[in-house]
């Protein structure tokens, strides 16, 4: 049987010919920022090898953009339940928005998956959409006995229609100057997310009057119900310069 492949991998034929490069029936190669690489480029699923998969590795480097990324006792142990500015929700907060429950929910770039472990602390599963981008997001999510979803944005999500209860996003909403792909993104957010359900767009970055316009505009055609909204400036830590964020919980209106 031929392994399934995704039809964008085409494009990348020279990735995908070292990708395949391994011996049947050995250990698979580490190469795992090779099968990011055609992920990002739209390769996706990758096709299946039949190789064995190599033990959990410690060996993989950090970028410098990610030096606390796993820092549970720093910087990960204050997010969600202590707030550093008024476009940080906190989490009891946003939970008592919600009608009808919360019991599902879907974090898109949810990094080392301290969203979802807060979350399971007040009984909510949530599923953390993650990329080994920088680091090995995907192996310290599970790592927390958490469901790491390893997908790009690409992708249509791999669930039924209106199923979660709450989908928090960040940074992941960030698909560059490409507002078609904003806009697919939005309405397969908008897919999974069951009407009544919370939308939480967290910190996200506004790099200019433009960008901010164009996320607004796309968010008032969905019809949500404004429960929060914070537009507020913060000092980059590395420029000391001013950013604009944008943070919101939006609720999904019932539609005929």
């Amino acid at each position: 049987m031929v392994a399934s492949v995704g039809h964008s991998c085409e494009k990348s034929t020279d990735l995908l010919s070292q990708y395949m490069n391994y011996k049947v029936s050995g250990s698979c190669p580490d190469d795992w920022s090779l099968a990011q690489k055609l992920i990002l480029r739209g390769c996706e699923p990758l096709p299946r090898r039949r190789c064995f998969a190599k033990g959990g590795s410690n060996k993989k480097k950090l970028s410098r953009e990610c030096v606390n990324c796993f820092d549970l006792a720093g910087v990960e142990n204050q997010r969600y339940v202590k707030s550093k500015g008024k476009n940080d929700f906190l989490l009891d907060d946003v939970l008592g928005l919600g009608s009808g429950g919360i019991r599902i929910g879907f974090d898109i770039g949810g990094g080392s998956g301290t969203f979802a472990a807060r979350m399971a602390e007040r009984n909510v599963t949530v599923i953390t959409n993650t990329l080994n981008v920088d680091a090995p997001f995907s192996e310290f999510v599970a790592s927390r006995g958490l469901f790491p979803l390893y997908l790009s944005l690409d992708h249509r999500f791999p669930f039924y229609d209106n199923v979660f209860d709450l989908v928090h996003v960040s940074s992941g909403l960030d698909v560059g100057s490409k507002v078609e792909k904003l806009e697919f993104l939005m309405f397969d957010i908008d897919r999974v997310l069951r009407p009544g359900g919370l939308f939480w767009l967290d910190n996200f970055y506004c790099a200019n009057d433009e960008k901010k316009g164009v996320l607004t505009r796309l968010i008032e055609r969905f019809g949500y119900k404004k429960l929060k909204w914070v537009v507020g400036e913060k000092v980059d830590a590395a420029t000391g310069k001013s950013e604009v964020y944008l943070s919101a919980v939006l609720q999904k209106p019932a539609r005929g």
